[in-house]
């Protein structure tokens, strides 16, 4: 469809489209990680390679969770375990993800659908894909160093959905 916008025509996509286009980026995203981490583990056997992905996973997290913290106080918002999700940090057409209903707090979610998932459980790469999704935990410690991120479920473990919520650690004080 195009329209018109300042003068200069623009195309633009439907949303459906658009989700489609983000999921399979994120599929190819997923199979780049597999054939990385398998070639890995041919080159230096599975320990090593879980120990080499798993300090990499790790750092990117790191690298995340810092931008994050960047740009949700640059938007205004209190630098809280909570406010992580005001500014999103994935494709919001890419990943299926809703706050569960009466949750711990503003963090509590569950992700229905996830192109990474898919695409590692299609592949039988469930266990090195779920070594991926220490991300998670990486980003929330980047970015609330006081915060701990809880994976209560996850696909690539046999559950119908990932479920996660951050909670605060006990002052130490």
């Amino acid at each position: 469809m195009l329209r018109e916008g300042n003068g200069v025509a623009e195309e633009t996509i439907s949303k459906a489209e658009a989700a489609r286009q983000v999921r399979q980026m994120g599929r190819m995203m997923a199979g780049l990680y597999c054939h990385l981490t398998r070639e890995m583990i041919a080159a230096v056997g599975p320990d090593k390679a879980r120990e080499i992905v798993a300090k990499a996973v790790w750092s990117y997290g790191t690298e995340r969770g810092a931008q994050q913290k960047d740009r949700v106080v640059q938007a205004g918002y209190e630098h809280v375990p909570e406010n992580y999700g005001a500014v999103p940090d994935l494709p919001p057409l890419g990943w299926d993800v809703r706050k569960v209903e009466n949750g711990e707090n503003a963090t509590h979610i569950q992700i229905t659908y996830c192109p990474f998932a898919e695409y590692w459980l299609e592949q039988d790469f469930a266990e090195f894909g779920r070594l991926y999704c220490t991300v998670d935990q990486a980003k929330f410690t980047a970015f609330h160093p006081s915060s701990d991120l809880v994976h209560h479920k996850n696909v690539l473990d046999g559950d119908d959905c990932c479920e996660m919520v951050c909670r605060r650690k006990p002052d130490r004080g």
